[in-house]
Parts: structure tokens; sequence; C-alpha cells
């Protein structure tokens, strides 16, 4: 497959933290792509590197070598500021913790990105009004994250994160913090959104019933792909392959 057909790309990525003896290598040479429409698990044990690669193929932070590539753009020759104009309008974040601003409604939380990046607050939100019917919170779009349970505001938290349009939604540990029915719905909800608007989706999850809805599945063993499942949209899996 063509590099022109991936949304994120990564090439060769290393990433240390340190020097000399105390030097640790947390990410050893990944390679993957993610096409556009899919969704990527990533899996692994404690240790194993998938936070530090999340926040590699998110901007937040720069490889120590290689390449990483979203829409053909390498993250690591931007600025700090374009990486940041980068993050705001390209790539959607949802957390195991909703980071939802307890003083706003969902509504004004959802919104919140647009007015940052100088959208006009009824523009704002109309367009989180929209993307909350999407999730299935337009009837409590008006009620503070306090006033919601646990599944609605990560529901939000996913409307934040798509108002923006984004190329990509990396999502960390997403069902974290839910119960595991609460959990399954959220799961059936980010592949409806692979499914109907062909919206790409990386997930970091430690949970095998999550990691089911994924396209493929990538296992990480201290800093490298251990093994790789690529699997049917039935939702039963292909024979792995190793990497």
């Amino acid at each position: 497959m063509e590099s022109g057909d991936y949304v994120l790309e990564a090439r060769k990525v290393t990433k240390s933290f340190g020097e000399g003896e105390a030097r640790v290598e947390a990410v050893k040479g990944i390679d993957l792509g993610v096409q556009r429409g899919e969704i990527l698990a990533i899996m692994g044990r404690s240790g194993s590197g998938k936070s530090t690669l999340l926040t590699l193929l998110g901007g937040v932070d720069v490889p120590t070598s290689g390449q990483v590539l979203l829409e053909s753009r390498d993250l690591a020759t931007l600025s700090d500021d374009e990486r940041t104009l980068m993050r705001r309008r390209r790539i959607g974040f949802v957390f195991q913790q909703f980071n939802l601003l307890p003083i706003l409604t969902a509504e004004e939380n959802v919104a919140l990105p647009l007015e940052l990046d100088g959208v006009p607050p009824a523009t704002a939100r109309a367009r989180a009004a929209k993307v909350l019917e999407l999730v299935d919170m337009g009837p409590r779009r008006h009620h503070l994250p306090g006033k919601l349970s646990g599944g609605e505001q990560q529901r939000v938290a996913v409307a934040r994160a798509l108002v923006i349009e984004p190329a990509l939604l990396l999502a960390d540990e997403p069902t974290g913090n839910l119960d595991s029915a609460t959990g399954q719905r959220l799961t059936a909800l980010l592949r409806e959104l692979v499914d109907t608007r062909q919206q790409t989706i990386v997930l970091v999850t430690h949970d095998p019933t999550v990691a089911e809805q994924a396209d493929r599945i990538v296992h990480l063993a201290d800093g490298r792909i251990a093994r790789e499942e690529t699997r049917q949209r039935t939702g039963s899996p292909a024979a792995p392959r190793n990497t």
C-alpha cells in the first residue's frame, strides 16, 4: 500500500528518555500505518510503550528518531506552535478521564475547542448541538457534567473530539472509567463512527472486548510490535501474524 493511502503513518519511530546508564528506550523502531475509516487498537502490558506511542502519534511529543506522518505531514518537523495547531484542528482526543469543565454545559464543553480556534460562539454552539445529536446526547446538551452519568460524560467527550471534524481520533483507555455494559455501548458508538462516517480511530485499551471492535490489533511488548491481528468486519479474527 502506498503511503498516500494512510491518514497516519509511523516510520521507524523510536523514543528514549534519559541519558547514559539511565537511558530508557520506551519505543523501539515502530512501523505502522492507519487507513481512513479504520479502527486500530493498541494493546500490551503496563510498560510496553502504549501510552508513549500514543503521545507520539498525537503530536504531543516528538520521536527521538523516525517519522510520524499525519495526512503526509511529518509532525516532528513542525514547530511547537504548528503542532499545537495541528492537534487543535486535525486530531481529536478522548481520555479515560472525561476532562469536562464542570461549570460548562455539555453543549458549551463541546463548542469550546471551536471557540478557542476563533469560530463565532453561535456557529460553534450550532455545530456542537449537531454533533451531540450524533452521539445521542442532544436532549442532554444543556446539562452540566455533574448531572450526567459516566457514560453520558464520555459521549460528550467523544462529541468534543469530533466537533473539529478531525482526520484522526485518538482514544486512551476510553472505557476505563465505565462499567462493562456502558463501555460496550461506547465501543459500539466508536465502531458506528467508523462504519458510517469513515472516521479514523486509534485507541489504546487493555480490554479484549473493546479491541474486538477494531479492524486491526497491534500488540506491543518492550517497545516493539510483537504481533498484529487483522480482523474481519464481522468481528471474527483472522489468523494473527508475527511482525
